[in-house]
């Protein structure tokens, strides 16, 4: 199993550029690297927008596609609010991460997202505090990133959804755009879960998985 950081995230490297036909090119360099012939693709959110994208663009290097709580259409919720605090926190102002999640905590309520963002915060050689991902290129590009995703092809193999049941990015049942692109696309609903389902529901949305790709 690798877990890999998109561009601009985490320990990958920094871009000015990033659409979904430049991370889709990311994870078939990936793939061409380790000599992985195929693999069972799984993405959340943008992860998830990615994935569908290369199953479209690389079918025969897919062998299933799992995708959680996002779907083809824009991106409307709460990632512009999140990134809009972002902008205006600068972690090399804080001495530590409890000071720094003080403040987070004023404008983003929810401890899960919260800790989600703290991952992000590293420890710099000169020991002040600095975030893992490329932070104005995510705010620049975001636009881009949140718009409709427009596929060409449509993928054949065998596809799961899964959605939180309090999250607004997909719906109870797939539109048929959804099925006009993935045909032998599944959807499972985890109840009470949100947007962020992998973290609030772990134990379920590892037995889901391993049930669908096994």
């Amino acid at each position: 199993m690798y877990t890999l950081d998109q561009r601009n995230h985490g320990s990958s490297p920094h871009e000015s550029s990033m659409t979904f036909d430049d991370m889709s090119q990311d994870l078939l360099d990936f793939l061409n690297q380790h000599g992985i012939d195929a693999a069972h693709l799984l993405g959340h959110s943008m992860g998830g927008k990615v994935a569908m994208n290369f199953a479209s663009r690389h079918a025969g290097r897919v062998n299933t596609l799992v995708v959680l709580d996002i779907g083809l259409e824009e991106t409307v919720g709460d990632h512009t609010s999140i990134l809009k605090v972002l902008g205006e926190i600068d972690p090399d102002e804080y001495e530590s991460r409890g000071e720094l999640e003080s403040d987070l905590e004023q404008f983003i309520h929810s401890p899960r997202i919260r800790q989600f963002l703290l991952k992000n915060v590293q420890r710099r050689v000169d020991n002040s505090l600095g975030w893992k991902f490329n932070r104005d290129t995510l705010i620049d590009c975001y636009p881009n990133i949140a718009k409709p995703l427009g596929l060409n092809e449509p993928f054949l193999g065998p596809t799961y959804f899964l959605r939180g049941s309090e999250s607004p990015y997909l719906d109870e049942y797939l539109d048929p755009q959804i099925l006009q692109f993935f045909p032998l696309a599944q959807l499972t609903t985890v109840e009470a879960a949100g947007h962020w389902l992998h973290a609030e529901a772990p134990d379920t949305i590892y037995e889901k998985v391993k049930e669908f790709c096994i």
